[in-house]
């Protein structure tokens, strides 16, 4: 699937974000499409979500379109009826119960409001590789995280995934509102993490837009600098360090809370989950260590901050539907400022050769 290699999808044996905490609610089936597959999402009267196959073994039904009758899911087509692991516990129109009677069940990690699931192989799901939370600045002293958007984009994710890691487009596609000319004239400066592949632009003396002027309540030039971490597969994490002039030098990227010439920061935290080979999950909530009681400044930075997601979203939407009719992968022409977006995107082809290569040489 372009713009990946020959034969090259989606990486299954990975946590996703499903959904938000909110989406999954004890009254009510959702569905939602994920790695190309149906997924039926619920709450039990306790609580605990729960993510099972979206389509009835029996006729195929979606069932999302059925009921809850207390913890289980009941196909509405012939009433056939799963527990929260999937065990067939009643087929109304007979006793015996086929073994092959069953819904795949999907393990699910629920962390400060996100539910993550696992699409791959149970045995290989290990709560660890979920980003930390705190590293995020989700759930840390000092910042306010905030619920933000769920969209379902026309797209396939691959596309949203590099317009995440090209911090270049800020100065064109997002002028006036967080992009500046200095973001895209300056050098991307790549890291590779353990964890996580970033992408960083440090800027000085550069010109505070209006919008950051009226968030952090400051006018006149700053020292700034703007990264992206790309937790693979599908975790970008924005960052914005906003200085006093003449101190860029001083900041320790990773001990910044401590900087008495930041003047602010903040994160925007992109979820993306493929839903099907041309469609996209996309969740973002954000972060901030500024203005933390203002209820005003968290509606200026929502209304802007979906401004400017819907603008990533009608780019990458246009390059699908240039695809789309274009009907076969065209070449591409890579500039310097690639670096990180083509970087984030073979580290992702090499998750997926990996388990492509682990599930070939499994013994039958």
């Amino acid at each position: 699937m372009f713009p990946f290699k020959e034969g090259l999808t989606y990486a299954r044996n990975q946590w996703y974000v499903a959904g938000w905490s909110d989406e999954f609610a004890m009254n009510q089936i959702r569905e939602r499409w994920i790695l190309g597959e149906p997924v039926a999402m619920y709450r039990t009267a306790s609580g605990v979500p729960v993510a099972v196959d979206g389509r009835c073994p029996h006729r195929n039904y979606p069932m999302a379109k059925g009921l809850l009758r207390g913890d289980n899911i009941q196909c509405g087509y012939h009433g056939i009826e799963f527990d929260p692991r999937g065990v067939c516990v009643r087929i109304p129109s007979q006793s015996m119960i086929p073994a092959v009677c069953h819904l795949r069940s999907y393990p699910l990690i629920e962390q400060w409001q996100l539910v993550w699931i696992w699409p791959g192989d149970p045995a290989l799901a290990d709560p660890a590789l979920i980003p930390s939370h705190e590293e995020l600045r989700l759930q840390k002293q000092g910042w306010l995280a905030t619920r933000g958007f769920t969209f379902e984009l026309k797209t396939r994710y691959q596309l949203l995934n590099e317009n995440l890691m090209d911090i270049s487009h800020l100065s064109f596609l997002h002028a006036g509102t967080i992009g500046t000319e200095a973001v895209a004239a300056t050098e991307v400066i790549l890291i590779e993490g353990e964890r996580f592949l970033r992408g960083t632009r440090k800027m000085k003396n550069d010109q505070v837009t209006g919008f950051f002027a009226q968030v952090l309540n400051y006018e006149g030039k700053i020292d700034r600098e703007t990264l992206i971490d790309y937790y693979a597969p599908g975790m970008h994490v924005a960052w914005e360090f906003f200085m006093k002039p003449g101190t860029l030098d001083t900041l320790v990227t990773d001990d910044a809370e401590a900087n008495e010439n930041v003047l602010g920061m903040y994160r925007v935290h992109h979820m993306v989950t493929p839903a099907t080979l041309d469609t996209t999950n996309y969740f973002i909530g954000y972060s901030r260590t500024f203005a933390r009681d203002q209820d005003s400044v968290t509606k200026t930075m929502t209304t802007v901050f979906e401004s400017v997601i819907q603008q990533d979203i009608a780019a990458a939407e246009a390059i699908e539907n240039l695809l789309n009719k274009r009907g076969s992968a065209p070449n591409e022409l890579l500039i310097k400022a690639d670096a990180h977006s083509i970087r984030g995107r073979r580290r992702l082809e090499s998750l997926m050769e990996r388990e492509r290569s682990m599930t070939s040489t499994a013994p039958n």
